[in-house]
């Protein structure tokens, strides 16, 4: 992993003091007479980082990082709901939470689930702990953001069953899809692959998550290609290295979405292999069982799945965001040339960082934002749609402070980038943060009577809402397989969802286009339906939908 840096000793000045003996007649040499590697002051950027300053201007990375922090602490700094009280230990939290006697909603029934409540404070300063604390808790945030929630809306009663979670519910049906693939194990593990596809996995997979240490990687891809794969740690990382890379692929933006599954799969058949994929994973999955697993891929799936809490919370929050890897930060390693891959392939490790950052510090918005306004499950919607406008608007101007510093490197608004991923991906979440926090006034809009007192000024939300469900599924990018395909895939299903809520009440205005958003849905639920049972349950609730509003459409 990235060695994040100490402390050196302190500078010297210089060597002897005014009333210093035995050195004679000696002059003082003094730092401008000779090249110092370390500067004689430090500068502002190595003090802050805590680091040795060899007196060179420091490199972008590093003031992007600086940049964000300082962006991020204005975020952080402005009011926002508060969350728990500071008074109680974190063990006591839980105890807080509770029901009120509260008055009668206009929704027409009740939800399906047990919305999670917090007691209204004051507006103050919300401590990224406590909003840790909130996202802890059992059940959250995946009943306020997945696509089952949408399900459990009273818009969707006696229409469709009642569905804890796809993912939990159709366990029993892996083992029928596994046997479905067949037995075919493509080129197996070959270790004479190893070096070429952990090439291809820096290309195209470590790119959007760079976590490793690439130097440390590479001396274990080497020696598992010289000695042959062990039963531990960097074998298994290896292995699962491998199998990413087997199904990896670079990015096109221009492929027809629309067009068959069969034409779109052939684009990149060429370099895909997902049986051989399948033989490194299940090599992997052997040496899987001996070690612990990952409190941090636990806690991003609670997004998406109904799980218990996974304890993070209790475990000291590192720095704001992380130092840049070694490499990127030296300047003379930054003028080495980079490894040359096969077919001319080169990691872009900067920009690579840069949307690593971009990605740490959308994660802090979009979470304070799902404790704040989505703690009191959708009927504190109903019931407090006032403040949660005022919510919307601050939160989307946090988005808009986000957006606009993300670096001219990855910056999706340079037309320059229209065809680089990490780039898209950046505005993708910059759309979906914004649909999540306007999906309040929707349902607000499709269970409150039009006479409701505020129903006109959540009206235009709503539809802001449903615009940019649809402007999403445009941009969904459905053949390409990344590390977020299935996120995207039940992304898919959730905005699919939305879009015929509001064609079954026909209370708001449809969008241009939307019956061909509508189809990517489907179509890119069905594209990866066969690798997850979860997708498959969807995509047959979708279906059942859409037999019922037939006439609707």
């Amino acid at each position: 992993m990235f060695n994040y840096g100490g402390a050196g000793p302190a500078l010297q000045a210089g060597t002897e003091s005014n009333g210093g003996q035995g050195y004679g007649n000696k002059r003082q040499r003094t730092a401008a007479m000779y090249h110092r590697k370390r500067a004689v002051t430090a500068c502002q950027s190595c003090r802050l980082r805590k680091t040795k300053c060899d007196n060179v201007r420091p490199v972008l990375p590093v003031i992007i990082r600086d940049r964000l922090n300082h962006v991020v602490s204005l975020l952080e700094s402005r009011p926002s709901a508060v969350l728990v009280n500071d008074s109680q230990p974190p063990d006591s939290v839980q105890e807080t939470l509770g029901y009120r006697n509260l008055p009668d909603l206009h929704v027409d029934q009740h939800l399906r689930i047990a919305p999670v409540r917090i007691p209204d404070e004051s507006t103050t300063h919300a401590p990224e702990g406590d909003v840790l604390q909130v996202l802890d808790l059992s059940g959250f945030p995946s009943a306020a953001s997945n696509c089952e929630s949408i399900l459990r809306w009273p818009m969707f009663e006696g229409l469709v069953p009642d569905i804890h979670s796809f993912v939990l519910e159709s366990e029993n049906e892996t083992e029928t899809s596994r046997n479905e693939r067949g037995g075919s194990l493509g080129r197996g593990v070959q270790e004479d692959d190893f070096i070429p596809l952990s090439k291809k996995f820096l290309a195209y997979v470590h790119v959007k998550n760079p976590i490793l240490d690439v130097g440390d990687f590479k001396t274990k891809v080497r020696d598992a290609a010289e000695n042959g794969p062990g039963w531990d740690g960097p074998s298994c990382l290896v292995l699962i290295s491998c199998a990413l890379a087997c199904l990896s692929a670079p990015f096109h933006s221009e492929v027809d979405i629309n067009g068959t599954p069969e034409s779109t799969r052939s684009s990149t058949a060429a370099s895909l292999d997902p049986d051989t994929a399948a033989s490194y994973y299940l090599a992997a999955k052997k040496r899987l069982g001996l070690l612990q697993p990952s409190l941090l891929y636990i806690h991003e799936l609670r997004c998406e799945i109904p799980l218990p809490p996974s304890g993070i919370t209790h475990c000291d929050y590192p720095d704001m965001f992380p130092s840049p890897p070694t490499e990127l930060t030296s300047p003379s390693a930054q003028n080495q040339p980079l490894d040359v891959l096969e077919d001319e392939i080169i990691p872009e490790e900067e920009k690579s960082w840069f949307y690593y950052l971009a990605e740490i510090s959308y994660r802090r918005i979009m979470n304070r934002a799902m404790a704040v306004m989505a703690r009191n499950g959708e009927q504190g919607w109903a019931r407090n749609i006032c403040d949660t406008m005022e919510q919307c608007k601050d939160f989307n101007e946090q988005i808009d402070i986000w957006y606009s510093h993300i670096p001219p490197q990855i910056d999706p608004k340079n037309e320059v980038h229209a065809n680089n991923e990490l780039a898209q991906f950046v505005k993708n979440r910059a759309i979906a943060c914004r649909e999540w926090i306007h999906r309040p006034f929707l349902f607000y809009i499709l269970h409150q009577p039009p006479n409701d007192p505020h129903y006109e000024r959540a009206m235009p939300l709503a539809q802001k809402c449903l615009e940019l469900c649809v402007k999403h599924l445009f941009r969904t990018y459905g053949h390409h397989r990344h590390h977020g395909t299935w996120y995207v895939a039940r992304a898919c299903a959730t905005r699919a969802f939305i879009i015929l809520a509001c064609v079954k009440s026909g209370r708001i205005p449809m969008p241009r286009g939307w019956k061909d958003a509508l189809e990517i849905a489907r179509w890119t639920i069905h594209r990866w339906s066969t690798e997850a049972p979860d997708l498959r349950w969807a995509e047959t609730v979708l279906e059942s939908i859409l037999g019922s509003l037939e006439n609707d459409l």
